[in-house]
């Protein structure tokens, strides 16, 4: 509790020693953030299936006519306009109002538009999991219609924003002759919640196992020849995720016309600026929907807890453990054709050249990693990091990078202890 009052600095210290008991005490998880889709097939009391599930997961409720009343009383607001940036920003807020972050929230009218969820996914606004509540899918597919369906401004485009949320998307399959039973539809949900916070949901991410994320979001950390960008690409490959890299972030971020790249040609790399870039990268689209696998960033243990603060932070943590005589050895053995600019081992080619960048500093690049970043970057990353020895071949590590990636959590974070009956290869 010290912990949890240290980090979020209440207002009302007591209110939230409150909510910390009610939700936290025998509960290890995070907060649920429940986004529900509902068909406009169904029809059934909505409002009671909310009550029944915010009785069961204490979550506060989040509506649009609720972010409507704000959106109005803002500074900004135009009368007769309504900006999809403006009400994101406002919904932020109230998701950010004391006690919601403690004990979660659930919207199930709010976003009606893509460009609506677009805003809240890159404002940070992020669910856990949504519910899809449709009918089952029928034994044949019925006749498509190009045209689209009227509705109103309340009414949600209902298959734009699946499209939108499908990283954390869960269809919850509603029998016709369940509408008459709230109950039942509850149960339903409520039991649907919980599987995907054990990892039981996300599309084309390979195998799954029980307690995985269900948006892959990795940080491969390791020494400069150490194989990083290698296992970063193969495994973007295998799970479909995006591959980063931040010197590629650092160059496209320079060619740019805006306030970032100005203050990197006039001052070049900060630790504010490092984090921004990443920050904005991570917040696309792409990013959000596929995951990502990042590499050359963090580079000391600041870079590290500002990448962790960030809306969407990592949730696999892998470093490469090679000596440092390997690491030179690699780099140093690295050449560049001249011709194709492609990579080449030296001494594979008459047109191959050892390239500069490979040599200048290393050895200075190497000393500061070994001797203080890998243990700064170690003490943040915590008990829940995976090390892998890379001096074996490239594909066996990258077998145990993918296992890495799949596994279950094998710690307990809030209580520093090893989950039983579970398995952590």
């Amino acid at each position: 509790m010290l912990q949890d009052l240290i980090i979020n600095l209440p207002k009302d210290h007591l209110k939230h020693m409150k909510v910390y008991l009610g939700r936290y005490l025998h509960c290890s998880k995070d907060p649920d953030r429940v986004m529900m889709l509902i068909s406009p097939e169904l029809k059934f009391d909505v409002m009671r299936l909310v009550k029944d599930l915010i009785k069961d997961i204490g979550a506060f409720v989040i509506t649009r006519r609720y972010v409507m009343d704000r959106y109005e009383r803002h500074d900004d607001y135009v009368p007769g306009c309504i900006s999809p940036a403006l009400m994101s920003e406002v919904t932020k807020i109230l998701t950010l109002k004391e006690p919601v972050p403690q004990a979660g929230w659930l919207m199930f009218d709010h976003p009606c538009t893509v460009r609506e969820a677009r805003c809240l996914l890159q404002d940070g606004v992020l669910p856990t999991v949504t519910l899809v509540l449709m009918p089952p899918p029928p034994t044949a597919p019925p006749t498509l219609d190009p045209r689209t369906p009227a509705r109103s401004f309340y009414d949600q485009d209902f298959e734009g924003l699946k499209f939108a949320y499908k990283s954390t998307l869960k269809e919850v399959y509603i029998d016709p002759d369940e509408l008459g039973d709230p109950d039942k539809i509850a149960t339903k949900c409520f039991n649907a919640i919980h599987a995907c916070a054990s990892g039981a949901q996300g599309p084309a991410q390979a195998a799954h196992a029980d307690g995985a994320p269900g948006v892959y979001r990795v940080l491969l950390l390791g020494a400069k020849g150490s194989g990083r960008r290698t296992q970063a690409n193969t495994l973007a490959k295998h799970f479909g995720l995006v591959c980063l890299h931040f010197d590629e972030l650092c160059n496209e971020a320079k060619e740019r016309d805006d306030d970032v790249a100005d203050k990197l040609k006039k001052y070049g790399l900060s630790v504010q600026l490092k984090a921004e870039i990443v920050r904005r990268r991570l917040a696309k689209k792409d990013c959000i929907d596929n995951g990502w696998v990042l590499t050359g960033y963090p580079v000391c243990g600041i870079d590290f807890e500002r990448l962790d603060t960030m809306p969407t932070p990592p949730n696999r943590i892998i470093f490469l453990n090679v000596d440092w005589k390997t690491c030179k050895e690699r780099v140093v053995g690295r050449g560049m054709d001249w011709c194709t600019g492609r990579e080449a081992p030296i001494g594979s080619g008459p047109r191959v050249l050892p390239h500069p960048a490979n040599h200048e500093r290393l050895d200075a690049e190497l000393d500061y990693f070994f001797s203080e970043a890998l243990a700064e970057l170690r003490a943040a990353a915590g008990i829940t990091a995976v090390e892998i020895d890379a001096r074996i071949p490239i594909d066996k590590v990258q077998i145990k990078v993918q296992a890495a990636v799949m596994a279950s959590p094998t710690f307990n974070i809030e209580y520093c202890s090893q989950l039983r009956n579970v398995r952590g290869d």
